[in-house]
C-alpha cells in the first residue's frame, strides 16, 4: 500500500509537473509573439522639414497630378517592388486614400535606400535609426543623391519572421503616434520599402519623402 501510495503520489507529482511545463511553455510562446513582433520606440521618426512652404506648396501640387488613379501607378517603380514590398505599399495607400490622403508612388531610389537599411541592419545584426558608423536615413538619403525637403524613416522587425505579416506591420505602426504621423503624413508623396529576412528575422524599412 505503501509503494501503490508512493508511486500514484509521484504519477500525480509527475503529471502536475507536465502540466507545469506545458503552461510555462505556452506562455513563454505567447510572450514571445505578443514581444517578436515590434516596431522602433526610437524618436527620430519626427519628420525633418527642411524646405520652404513654397517648396512644399509645389511639391503638393505635383502630387495631385500624379494621383488621379488615388492608389498610384507609376508602373516602372511599382514593378520594382517585391510582392511583399507591394503589400505593404498597398496597404499604406489605402489607409491614406481612406483618410482622405494622396496615395504615395513608389520610388525606386528609396526602395534601394529601404533595402540597403534593412539589409544593413540584418548583416551587422542591430536594428535602429542610426547605423553602428551613426549615419541615418537623411545621411543615406544625401549619399544615394535623392533630394528632399521632408522625409522619414519606419522600422519593424519580426521574430520569428512569419509573424511579420505585411498587415502586422501596419498595426504595429499605426498604434505608434510618431509610426502612424509618417503614415498620415501629407507633405509626404513618395515612398520605398525594402523588405530583408534570414529565416528567422524579417526587418522592413519604409522611406518617405515630399
Amino acid at each position: 500500500m505503501y509503494r501503490v501510495i508512493n508511486l500514484n503520489y509521484f504519477k500525480s507529482y509527475k503529471n502536475c509537473l507536465v502540466l507545469f511545463i506545458i503552461a510555462v511553455l505556452s506562455m513563454t510562446l505567447l510572450f514571445s509573439i505578443l514581444i517578436g513582433l515590434k516596431a522602433h520606440p526610437d524618436n527620430i521618426y519626427d519628420i525633418r522639414v527642411l524646405g520652404s512652404s513654397a517648396t512644399i506648396v509645389e511639391q503638393t501640387k505635383q502630387q495631385a497630378e500624379n494621383t488621379r488613379n488615388k492608389l498610384g501607378t507609376d508602373q516602372s517603380s511599382e514593378s520594382y517592388l517585391t510582392e511583399y514590398e507591394a503589400a505593404v505599399w498597398y496597404l499604406i495607400n489605402t489607409l491614406r486614400v481612406s483618410n482622405g490622403l494622396a496615395a504615395l508612388q513608389a520610388n525606386i531610389s528609396l526602395t534601394d535606400i529601404s533595402r540597403t537599411r534593412s539589409s544593413d541592419m540584418m548583416s551587422r545584426n542591430y536594428f535602429s535609426h542610426y547605423t553602428p558608423d551613426g549615419k541615418n536615413v537623411f545621411n543615406i538619403m544625401r549619399e544615394f543623391g535623392v533630394q528632399f525637403s521632408a522625409a522619414g524613416e519606419n522600422l519593424a522587425q519580426a521574430i520569428p519572421a512569419d509573424i511579420g505579416t505585411p498587415e502586422a506591420f501596419l498595426d504595429a505602426w499605426m498604434n505608434s503616434p510618431t509610426h502612424a504621423a509618417n503614415i498620415l503624413q501629407a507633405k509626404f508623396g513618395t515612398i520605398g520599402i525594402g523588405m530583408i529576412e534570414n529565416g528567422d528575422k524579417r526587418v522592413v524599412t519604409t522611406v518617405f519623402k515630399n
